[in-house]
């Protein structure tokens, strides 16, 4: 999953603010049979959380500033809590 996101990452400009939920809807868009692929039978928020953590892991490494918590619409078109950096 990781080489999936890091391209989605590279696209977002220097110096902006993204969140979980706006890589997810990036990556439903651009690559819907990579997401359905690496489901592995959980659930949504489940998997939601495993892509979390693989973006948090790639934060990480290249040191975007961890701003913590955001309220943004997820795939449900519903508002809910998620991570957001800002992309150094």
């Amino acid at each position: 999953m990781k080489e999936i996101i890091e391209p989605i990452i590279e696209d977002i400009p220097s110096g902006m603010v993204f969140d979980s939920h706006t890589i997810i809807e990036y990556l439903l868009q651009k690559d819907s049979d990579a997401y359905l692929q690496n489901c592995n039978g959980r659930t949504t928020l489940s998997y939601h959380g495993y892509i979390g953590q693989v973006i948090d892991g790639i934060a990480k490494e290249r040191k975007f500033e961890n701003l913590g918590k955001s309220w943004s619409l997820n795939i449900h078109k519903r508002f809910s809590e998620c991570t957001c950096w800002r992309k150094s």
